[in-house]
């Protein structure tokens, strides 16, 4: 062999002829040939270059492993520990993958490195360690009777503190339910009232039947606490007194009462009055005409948002007193609004002729210009009907028809034809 071979490459003697490298000869009985001791950079004639328990060839061939690092992942476990006693992984520190090192687990906590729950209680050894402060080797750490597991994942108790640990026949929250009970209906066995509805778990379960996982169990608007505790309506009924409205409309945004269909006392529902016919609930004479909003929608069939129906110049509770119809702005048919007789003539809008004197009350207006109040209007004994039409007639041989173009012609023509008579 070339001296500077032997120096520099293979590190033998070059005085000394038998220790010469043959590149396909395995010196030092290891599995590896000594030209791939030289690629690999181990020692030709030691087996175990890095001395740590694992021969040279089993390192490169079996195990992939460095030859020349006796700990190749690093985890202060050497290879051949890994290997021959612990059964890790000598080629990924944490073999487990619990988050803690095969070394950490085998020198520090004395946990199993092959297992990531040592303990078996639901948590992986890193998160006892690292984030819950338990022991992975002891499943109940605060030994108050359930496990570091159930009080983590399930129970949302401390698992440093027996104190609070899950006992089935206890009630934790003083609720009224049983910490068994909690289980099956889902509510929280440390929280007495799990939709902070302002009930108890216990109450909604076993006094009013409400949802103790749902606030508002009827979704009316108002939470199950406020319909039991405060306004006395059925927190399973989203309607309590049935009138249209959900109890929460009611309280929210009409201030009508939820337990009173009829807030108003007016005849109609208050969901009728909001949702058909536009009324104020809280008000049972919505426009001010002195019939009350049902008595105008069930009795006389007018517009309880309109004071005057018919526009006659009567309001409709003006008209029903008077028993005019507020329905028709002329009830007597003689060509007068009921509004005018009552406010300018005086006159009955109930008769056509208030004076009985033959001539209706518009042809005495405004026709004739007579008293639609007096029955002859110019006290001659005559009444004005017979003056204009009986009398006249007698007369029309000594007066003509145009005498007629005013009261003072006829009257004038009337007692021409007096004089003859």
């Amino acid at each position: 062999m070339i001296d500077g071979v032997e120096v520099v490459l293979d590190f033998t003697d070059p005085f000394n002829a038998s220790d010469d490298l043959l590149d396909e000869a395995d010196d030092d009985m290891d599995g590896l040939t000594n030209g791939e001791e030289v690629l690999f950079g181990t020692d030709r004639l030691d087996p175990d270059t890095d001395d740590d328990g694992l021969s040279d060839g089993d390192e490169v061939n079996l195990y992939s492993t460095d030859p020349t690092q006796a700990d190749s992942d690093a985890d202060s476990l050497g290879d051949g520990a890994e290997i021959l006693n612990w059964s890790t992984d000598p080629n990924h520190p944490d073999t487990d993958r619990d988050g803690l090192s095969d070394g950490d687990e085998v020198f520090t906590h004395g946990t199993n490195a092959t297992r990531e729950d040592t303990d078996g209680d639901g948590l992986d050894d890193g998160e006892e360690v690292l984030v819950q402060g338990t022991d992975p080797l002891v499943q109940d750490t605060d030994l108050g009777g359930v496990g570091d597991g159930v009080e983590v994942l399930v129970d949302g108790t401390d698992p440093l503190n027996g104190s609070d640990d899950f006992d089935p026949s206890a009630d934790n929250d003083n609720d009224g339910l049983t910490n068994s009970e909690e289980v099956v209906h889902g509510t929280d066995y440390l929280d007495p009232d799990t939709d902070d509805d302002g009930l108890f778990d216990g109450e909604e379960v076993n006094d009013y039947g409400t949802d103790p996982l749902d606030a508002d169990s009827d979704s009316d608007g108002l939470s199950d606490g406020d319909e039991v505790n405060t306004y006395g309506t059925d927190p399973l009924d989203a309607d309590s007194d049935n009138d249209g409205l959900s109890d929460g409309d009611e309280i929210n945004t009409y201030l009508t009462n939820p337990l009173d269909s009829d807030s108003d006392d007016d005849g109609l529902s208050d969901g009728q009055e909001v949702k058909t016919y536009g009324t104020d609930p809280l008000d049972p004479d919505t426009d001010d005409d002195g019939l009350e909003d049902g008595e105008e929608v069930m009795v006389h069939s007018t517009d309880p948002l309109d004071r005057d129906t018919d526009n006659d110049a009567l309001i409709d509770g003006a008209e029903v007193l008077l028993e005019t119809d507020p329905l028709d702005p002329d009830t007597d048919g003689e060509g007068l609004l009921d509004g005018d007789e009552v406010l300018n003539w005086t006159t009955d809008p109930n008769k056509a002729d208030t004076d009985a004197d033959g001539l209706d009350d518009y042809e005495e207006v405004f026709t004739y210009g007579t008293d639609p109040l007096e029955a002859d209007s110019d006290s001659d004994g005559l009444d004005d009907y017979a003056e204009l039409f009986t009398h006249l007639t007698r007369t029309t041989t000594v007066s003509t028809m145009e005498s007629r173009s005013t009261l003072t012609e006829l009257t004038r023509s009337i007692s021409t034809a007096t004089t003859v008579a």
